[in-house]
């Protein structure tokens, strides 16, 4: 029986093609399965561990289950019980990550529990670090404690997108939308849109003492919450003290709308009432104001919060 190998063979030719995507079927196969063991190795170089993770996908993507990821840093800690993430094998810059259950944040000794009903996000990054993260959130529910009380903020959903500024690649812009924003079970914060420009040191500092001095600018923030309608602007800055400092300028519709609202976060007293309705009238008369809209502006210093010149009480805390 003549060799059907021998390219002397007639059948050699019949059969080539077939021996050929045979041997580029291997070829591939063992690539993916070297990008996979790489993209695993930087996980385990970069902190992150789990109990099991399995790959699939050959030969259009790689998908990896990963059950009880965690994450451990100086001062930083993070486990969740499941997540997929999905790369295409030739583009391993970008992921598709799909978290199944509640996240449990560790954050210099403050723990943190962020639960949902669905958080997908997407991340590119190159050899200069992170370009840009893409998050939907549904239903989430953060809970931690904040200056010895417990604090929980939830919404219908959450939208950010996060890009690497082009010309400083140590800030980056971020854009967030939710929907029917909630506090502590009960007070309704609204429908929130913001343009926030911020350090990725902000993210990735692991002590938050070294996070005071931090500045945080508000290019953008706007609010729909019933009657009231406002937008702001301006800048924020992490304070030593744990209190907030800088400014807002706020543009409003509604004046009455928005003292309902800070009375009802505990941001004004019930006896500043009618001074800050005096002063949103005095705007109205004197500062370029309309009925319909007023401009004032809210100043957090020296651990305090005023609405123009009028103390409304403490400023907030960003840090536990």
């Amino acid at each position: 029986m003549k060799n059907i190998l021998n390219p002397r063979n007639p059948r050699f030719w019949l059969f080539a093609p077939f021996i050929g995507l045979g041997l580029l079927a291997a070829i591939y196969l063992f690539i993916w399965q070297v990008l996979g063991d790489r993209i695993n190795e930087a996980m385990l170089d970069n902190g992150v561990s789990w109990q099991s993770n399995e790959v699939s996908g050959f030969p259009a993507r790689l998908t990896f289950d990963i059950e009880q990821p965690a994450w451990q840093g100086d001062g930083m800690s993070w486990r969740n019980p499941a997540m997929q993430m999905t790369l295409m094998p030739f583009n391993d810059q970008h992921a598709i990550v799909d978290f199944k259950g509640a996240h449990q944040i560790g954050y210099s000794g403050h723990p943190l529990t962020l639960d949902h009903k669905g958080h997908m996000v997407s991340v590119v990054a190159d050899l200069e670090g992170l370009a840009r993260l893409s998050m939907d959130v549904t239903k989430p529910n953060l809970q931690t404690m904040l200056d010895g009380r417990k604090l929980e903020i939830y919404a219908a959903h959450l939208d950010a997108q996060m890009r690497r500024q082009p010309e400083n690649a140590a800030r980056y812009d971020l854009a967030v939308e939710s929907e029917k924003l909630f506090i502590n079970r009960g007070k309704e914060i609204g429908r929130l849109t913001g343009l926030f420009d911020y350090d990725l040191n902000l993210l990735t500092e692991t002590d938050i003492d070294a996070l005071a001095g931090e500045k945080i600018t508000v290019q953008k923030l706007n609010l729909m919450r019933g009657e009231l309608t406002l937008a702001a602007r301006g800048a924020l800055v992490l304070g030593k003290s744990g209190h907030l400092r800088g400014k807002l300028d706020f543009n409003f519709v509604n004046l009455r709308a928005l003292v309902d609202a800070l009375e009802e976060f505990g941001l004004s007293r019930r006896r500043d009432r009618n001074r800050l309705l005096l002063l949103g009238g005095l705007a109205t008369a004197f500062g370029g104001s309309t009925q319909d809209r007023i401009n004032l502006t809210l100043h957090f210093r020296d651990k305090s919060t005023y609405l123009d010149k009028i103390k409304l009480g403490p400023a907030p805390r960003w840090r536990p």
